[in-house]
């Protein structure tokens, strides 16, 4: 019977099948009227009643109406052709509609669904339903026959009751089961078995047969029940509940044998013959249904374990299965992943203890008793292989099946390059970490809005702003000059960096009011989308050496009596100071292009140069002088412009400015009190700006390096795990297993893990950077210990931990955000939990002290050498003794915790010691007021 679609109307199919329906109720009603015995009220059997609660069983609710309407007007008019009156047929058709509505309600359970024949439960509703129906049909056809045929009661009520409630039996499974395939094709077995029940019961229901051989049919149909399914079942009923039926309406069989002799009437025949089909199917139904529910159950349990073996066998992960063995787990069976990552082939690794095969055998015997023994769902670690020294793995070992014979599955995933990976970043961490505090010079990151999230030591102590003034807070509030504020603004405008200036020199304000001279290198660090993330600024002091090249400056230009000459390589003058001016009394334009040795006198230049090749010469002058690199001080004799012979105690050097690098020389000429000090001054100022150029080459080449490092070692690769397990686990690609679920879960559990450490670094990073938004509000820290310790039992149940909270009955109030205060509460009792064994106790306190509230977390676990304690509250810290025992964690919750409470105001410390338990103190500043 099809559905109504959604707007209601009926389908033509749908229409069709119930007016067919209607038709059949009609036909039968006829017939059943027509095999009624002479002088008898009721028919024998009356199959309208199956059609019709079966037509209304299964039509949609909306349809009823008009179904109910069809059915009074079929059974009427069957009745009225079979020569009933009209007032008593109209009260059968009512009747008969009545019993319908009631046996179909029945069926359906009250809602609008499909009944359907599959389970004990549903033959136990049709049972219901023909009980009830055929009461009502029964309690009405009598009262009817009663009043107005003036027929007995008693018997109409037995015989009505008797057929309807057989027709109802029989007919309605054919019906819920017509949609159904037959589960096996045997057609000779069924041709067999279908003959021998037809030719038994033409046998048992034949003329003048007076043998009790009733019971004959029932062993066939049992047959059927075993071997041929429901529905072939349910059309043997149907044909030998009509072939038994009418033959004993036609004298014939064990139930009408004593008709003749008037020991019965034949309407007490035809009841009789209801009342066997009522038991042949009460017999036959339920067997064929529970056979029926043992054949799929067997199905699914073999699809389920071939299913198993697939994923077992087709797996890319490692998987092993394990059978307890003195305390041992023992390899039973092992995939191909499995042996790809071990290393073994198949023979040795069957065979083999788990703790043979990895590096850690208490560890797995002490996780395998705690799970054999119900303590723990499953375990999961990081271990080592002891044949593969070199490869990391996660094991995750979960029971699949308990009793006398446990078996226990292993996971594993080789997560060697994960390993490594972490090594390497947590390498580059630390030398970013060394490069920045080493260097000497101003070295911040800023995001693309200005805002200042990491800088070095170096720029404190040459600026005097402290770090905590810096962090957090737009670069141009602290060390940019008021004039530079629009330029510096200007450069963080583009959001992909475009403003931002690759090399510029500028002012930089100190705390004391003071400027330094910087030169800035920066450079723009991508995110993995390729967008402009973080600004990496490099800042050189240059100060003292531009205080150095002005005041060289100032001596070139200065009216003095030194004189400063510089001269190319031909010998000619490139350079003429205002004190050459003085002192010669050339023009420096005038004097620039001159020889030198024009400013000689000659026969001093002869006299000196005497020894040389070329004597008189400026050659010989500066012979041996790339060598020497000056000549020492000497009183020469000068030409003046007006014709005066000066004597200046001269120095010639070479002009340079990178070793080697040959470019000129110079000329100094002074008295004999200054000019000593002016060229000291001269060669200090070019030596200090040599070594500030090679500094700066230095430091651009480490910043350099660091930007190079922090651009491809801050990618963080995404794992899609979560992503595949909630997959897996909903039945999207592939419906899961229930024994593969708790190894969902493992992976789900491990991929969330992944993710919490990953929101602990954000977190840190917000901390150190001052970006963390944190609440000012008013929170009762009673309030919140309470509701931390209703938590720390949930997170400790199963556990043999004794918990002991102190508290006083008024508020403890203090200023600051509640969520961030519960995540410090959170971390040391998840901490104590963690690192305290079972046995162990835990005290939670919380009090005054003085305009602090105090909250101490002491415990009784393995504690903290006393030498690592320094290093406790920085990221990534793990004990050695956690680390001994696998104790799991990414060392980042109490940096968490001591970020969390400076930014409170507050202090943390701790106080413990190996095997001697911790005890850690939280002091917050109370509300004012």
């Amino acid at each position: 019977m099809d559905r109504m679609t959604g707007s209601g109307r009926i389908p033509y199919v749908g229409a069709l099948s119930a007016l067919g329906a209607l038709v059949a109720i009609y036909v039968a009603g006829t017939q059943a009227v027509h095999f009624a015995p002479d002088g008898s009220h009721v028919a024998a059997w009356w199959p309208a009643a199956g059609i019709a609660v079966s037509l209304l069983a299964l039509a949609p609710r909306n349809w009823w109406p008009v179904l109910v309407a069809g059915i009074v007007v079929s059974v009427t008019a069957a009745n009225l052709t079979g020569g009933r009156a009209l007032d008593v047929a109209l009260c059968f058709g009512l009747a008969n509609a009545a019993e319908a509505v009631v046996a179909a309600v029945v069926l359906r359970r009250g809602a609008d669904t499909r009944p359907r024949f599959e389970s004990l439960d549903d033959f136990l509703r049709l049972v219901r339903a023909s009980v009830l129906g055929a009461v009502v049909i029964a309690t009405g056809a009598a009262l009817a026959v009663a009043a107005l045929e003036g027929g007995g009661f008693s018997e109409t009520w037995r015989y009505v009751w008797a057929s309807h409630a057989a027709s109802t039996l029989v007919i309605v499974p054919v019906a819920l089961t017509l949609h159904r395939k037959a589960h096996d094709p045997r057609l000779v077995e069924l041709a067999i078995q279908a003959t021998a029940l037809f030719a038994v019961t033409v046998i048992v229901f034949a003329p003048d047969q007076p043998l009790a051989i009733a019971f004959a049919p029932l062993p066939l149909l049992v047959w059927a029940a075993l071997r041929l399914g429901v529905r072939a079942l349910t059309w043997e009923l149907l044909g030998t509940s009509v072939l038994g039926t009418v033959l004993t309406a036609e004298g014939h069989g064990p139930f009408a044998a004593n008709v003749a002799t008037g020991a019965s009437t034949l309407s007490g025949a035809g009841a009789m013959v209801q009342l066997w089909l009522l038991s042949a199917a009460l017999m036959s139904l339920p067997l064929t249904v529970t056979v029926e529910q043992r054949r799929q159950l067997l199905d699914e349990v073999t699809e389920r374990e071939e299913l198993f073996r697939r994923n077992f066998t087709e797996s890319l992960t490692g998987m092993l299965l394990l059978k307890p063995q003195r305390e041992r787990l023992k390899i039973v069976d092992a995939n191909d992943a499995a042996l790809r990552l071990i290393g073994e082939p198949q023979g040795p690794l069957v065979g083999r203890f788990l703790d043979r095969v990895v590096d850690a055998p208490a560890l797995v015997r002490a996780a395998a008793q705690e799970i054999l023994d119900g303590e723990r769902d499953g375990w999961t670690a990081q271990l080592g292989l002891v044949d593969r020294p070199q490869t990391r793995i996660d094991v995750a070992v979960s029971l699949i099946s308990g009793g006398d014979d446990p078996v226990l599955a292993a996971q594993l995933l080789d997560v060697t390059a994960e390993h490594r990976a972490r090594a390497r970043i947590e390498e580059a961490e630390r030398l970013t970490s060394a490069t920045l505090d080493t260097a000497a010079c101003i070295v911040m990151v800023a995001d693309m809005a200005g805002t200042v999230v990491r800088v070095n030591a170096a720029t404190c102590w040459l600026t005097g702003f402290t770090e905590d003034q810096i962090l957090g807070r737009p670069a141009w509030e602290t060390i940019v000059p008021k004039y530079r504020v629009p330029f510096v603004k200007e450069m963080f405008s583009s959001p992909d960096g475009a403003a931002v200036p690759g090399t510029r020199e500028a002012d930089v304000a100190k705390a004391d009011g003071g400027l330094l001279r910087v030169v800035w290198n920066n450079n723009i660090v991508f995110d993995d989308s390729g967008r402009a993330a973080y600004v990496v600024m490099t800042g050189i002091d240059v100060t003292a050496e531009r205080t150095a090249a002005g005041l060289l400056d100032h001596l070139l230009r200065a009216s003095n009596t030194t004189a400063l000459i510089g001269i190319d390589h031909r010998g000619q003058i490139s350079l003429f100071n205002s004190g050459a001016s003085v002192m010669l009394g050339y023009e420096p334009d005038e004097a620039i292009g001159m020889a030198f040795t024009d400013l000689l006198d000659p026969y001093d230049l002869a006299i000196r140069t005497k020894d040389s090749a070329a004597p008189g010469t400026f050659a010989a002058l500066v012979e041996g002088l790339a060598d020497q690199g000056e000549t020492p001080p000497q009183d020469w004799t000068w030409l003046a412009a007006n014709g005066t012979r000066p004597t200046v105690s001269m120095t010639l050097s070479v002009a340079a400015d990178a070793p080697a690098a040959r470019n000129g020389f110079l000329c100094v000429g002074r008295d004999v009190t200054e000019q000593r000090h002016s060229q000291a001054m001269l060669i200090t100022a070019l030596e200090t700006e040599r070594r500030a150029v090679e500094r700066l080459r230095r430091l651009d080449a480490a910043k350099s390096e660091f930007v190079s490092t922090v651009s491809h070692e801050l990618r963080t690769p995404v794992t899609s795990i979560i992503g595949y397990t909630e997959l897996l686990t909903d039945g999207s690609m592939v419906k899961p297993d229930p024994a593969q679920l708790p190894l969902l879960e493992t992976i789900a559990r491990n991929g969330e893990r992944l993710i919490t450490i990953c929101n602990d670094l954000l977190m840190i990073g917000e901390l150190e950077s001052g970006a963390a938004e944190m609440a000012r509000e008013e929170v009762d820290l009673v309030a919140l210990m309470k509701f931390a310790e209703v938590s720390l039992g949930q997170l400790t149940r199963g556990r043999d931990l004794r918990l002991d909270f102190e508290c006083p009955d008024d508020n403890i109030v203090v200023i600051g955000d509640r969520m961030q205060l519960e995540r410090v509460l959170d971390n040391l009792l998840s901490n104590a939990v963690k690192f305290t064994e079972d046995g162990g106790e835990i005290t939670v306190r919380l009090e005054r002290d003085g305009s602090d509230a105090r909250l101490m977390v002491r415990d009784t676990g393995i504690g903290i050498p006393v030498e690592e304690q320094p290093g406790l509250f920085q990221k990534f810290f793990r004990s050695t003794t956690a680390q001994a025992k696998a104790i799991q964690g990414a060392g980042l919750g109490l940096s968490i915790v001591s970020g969390i409470v400076a930014s409170h105001g507050g202090r943390v410390g701790v106080q413990s010691a190996h095997l001697e338990g911790t005890t850690f103190t939280v002091l917050l500043p109370l509300r004012r007021g």
